[in-house]
Parts: C-alpha cells; structure tokens; sequence
C-alpha cells in the first residue's frame, strides 16, 4: 500500500516529539512508523514501533525525546516502483514500512506491507483461558458465561479469536469450567471461524494459570496463553517472535502506565538536600493477561491444584528459568470488570 505527501503529513515530526507522544500518533493512524525530520525538511530518521518497545524495556521514560531511540540510517527509495517491488524490498531487508525520498531527501510518500502480505502462518497452539465466573461482571454472568459477554457487539472470546487468526494462529484450545456447554455450543470445533478449536475441561477452577497442566502435548513447543477478557490491538505473533528470539521461558506482557505525582519531590541523602524534581512521573508495569510459554514448563504445575500466573511467573523464576516481559503501548483493555459509576 503506498501513501502520498499528504497523507503521511501525520506522521512527520522533530526529533523533539516524546515517545508519549508518538505512540499516540502510531495509535491514532494505524501506521507503525513516525517520520522524523530536521528544520529543512530532510529525513533525520525513522522511529518504528520496535524501537519504542526496545526503549521502554530498556527504562526510557515516555517523556523522553524519541531522538534517543532514533533510527539515523532508515531504508528510503527515491525511485518510482510498483507495490509489488517495494514489497519485496520490504520482505527482504525485514522491514514493514519504505520511505519515499525527493532528491533532497525529503519524505514525500510511504510504503507499508499490507496486512495479507504480512501474515505469516503460525502453527503454535493459542490458549485462552475461559474457565472463569465472571464474579466481577454480575449481574451479567449470572445466566452467561463471562467470555461470551459481549463487546462491540460480539462475545469477547470471539474479537480474540478473530483477532488471532488475522495474527496467523488457527490451533485453539479452549480452558473452560463454568457454564462450559455454552461456551462449545458456541464455538463448537472452529469450522465457523477457519480455525480448529480443542477443550480442556477443569472438574473444579485452578486459578488463572493450573489448568495449563492439563494439557498434553507430545512434543515441547511454544504456546500462546490469553485471558479472555483482554483484548489488544497488539500482533500476538510479534509477541512470539520476541520470546523465541530471546529464549524465553516464559514471556509475560505487560502494559505500562504512568502515573504522575501531584506533589515535587525532594531527593536527599543522609538529611542533605540533594536535588528538587517537580511532579516526577512514576513508571508502573501492569499484567495485561497475555503470555508465552516454552511448554516444557508445564512440568512444574502440579495437576489438578489451583495456580494463578503470577505465582507460576516467580515459581518459573525460582526454578532459574528465563522470564521475561514484553511490554506493549497499544491499546489494551480488561473487559472482566464492570465500569464503576
């Protein structure tokens, strides 16, 4: 797909924006990739959203100039070609967006893969927890099981697995437990979907994580686990490759938030003052109930007992197992509450 000068002008800024900032424009127009340029115009670099999550990992505050995280030698073409050209140039170089160039190097239109382009196949296994009451969305789960309480006019279950599908995943399993009938009523076996849906049914709740060690897997693969109330704009598939490119374990994304202090703070050491900071902001990392695993893991859940994620996360830790996260700025919301008035 190719965007023209006009289009991409909501992309393009100084080295000056913060990463805060960028993100919202990333979210705002669906395009990955802020376009930064200097005084005169010309290209500075690119900022795409790989670098922001590699800042953010590596404690970039969100009010940081994205210069910090700058990409200074962005692939760009100056030449007129076809989409299907800039695709493969794309595909090679393993990029997802190609900057158009005048002749002095100012941006004058975008090349993004598109969406069909860049779906690869995965043949993992894509967990969903489901097994849950919903005691935080009574009334509503009284008569329906939580993860068929509907958002936007489908179940939420549903938006996952539509969305993981898009993502390449057509391998579910499906934990479920209370009002379980509805749920493989609904679903059945995934022909609906193009997808190929599995059950593991527990006899009582094991918590958030202990069913995972009712499944049986005959050889050791990495699986994708998810709440069935959290729906993200995130591609899960990227969230797979980041955890088998660092031989994890067990991989936990996480959404980060900032929260600003109403009051200044004073830094001081042994009663000396040290230095005054006006309304720091403070970095907080939240479980945004999705997660990769290597599942040769699942050894360490014990059948049957109730676990839930985060302890198996320090359980894993304890083990010297490789933990890690993964966080993500995209939209992201917990549909397993109700809104308080």
């Amino acid at each position: 797909m190719i965007f023209l000068k006009k289009e991409i002008k909501k992309i393009i800024t100084n080295q000056y924006c913060s990463l805060l900032n960028a993100i919202n424009i990333m979210n705002k127009t669906g395009l990955k990739i802020i376009i930064v340029i200097e005084k005169n115009k010309k290209i500075l670099g690119t900022v795409v959203d790989g670098d922001i999550r590699r800042g953010l990992i590596n404690g970039i505050n969100l009010e940081s100039e994205i210069s910090k995280i700058l990409n200074k030698k962005p692939k760009t073409t100056k030449k007129k070609i076809t989409n299907l050209e800039a695709s493969q140039i794309m595909k090679v170089n393993y990029l997802n967006h190609l900057p158009i160039v005048d002749n002095f190097n100012r941006p004058i239109g975008l090349y993004t893969l598109d969406d069909g382009f860049k779906t690869v196949k995965r043949e993992n296994k894509f967990i969903i927890m489901a097994g849950g009451k919903g005691k935080r969305l009574l009334p509503y789960t009284a008569k329906t099981p939580k993860p068929l309480v509907k958002v936007f006019g489908k179940p939420m279950l549903e938006h996952i697995i539509i969305k993981a599908k898009k993502n390449g995943f057509e391998n579910f399993i499906l934990s479920i437990n209370y009002l379980k009938s509805k749920i493989k009523r609904y679903f059945d076996d995934g022909k609906k979907y193009k997808v190929k849906i599995n059950y593991i049914e527990e006899k009582k709740p094991l918590g958030t994580a202990g069913s995972l060690s009712l499944i049986k897997e005959n050889k050791t693969q990495n699986v994708i686990v998810s709440n069935c109330d959290v729906l993200s704009d995130l591609d899960y598939g990227d969230v797979l490759d980041y955890h088998i490119s660092n031989k994890s374990d067990a991989t936990m994304v996480v959404r980060r938030f900032e929260k600003r202090n109403q009051y200044g703070v004073i830094k001081s050491r042994s009663n000396n003052f040290i230095d005054y900071e006006e309304k720091p902001l403070t970095l907080e990392n939240i479980n945004a109930g999705i997660y990769v695993f290597n599942s040769a893991v699942f050894k360490y859940l014990n059948p049957n007992k109730k676990i839930d994620m985060t302890e198996f996360f320090l359980k894993l830790k304890k083990k010297n197992k490789r933990v890690k996260i993964y966080p993500i700025y995209e939209n992201w919301a917990d549909f397993g509450q109700r809104k308080k008035n």
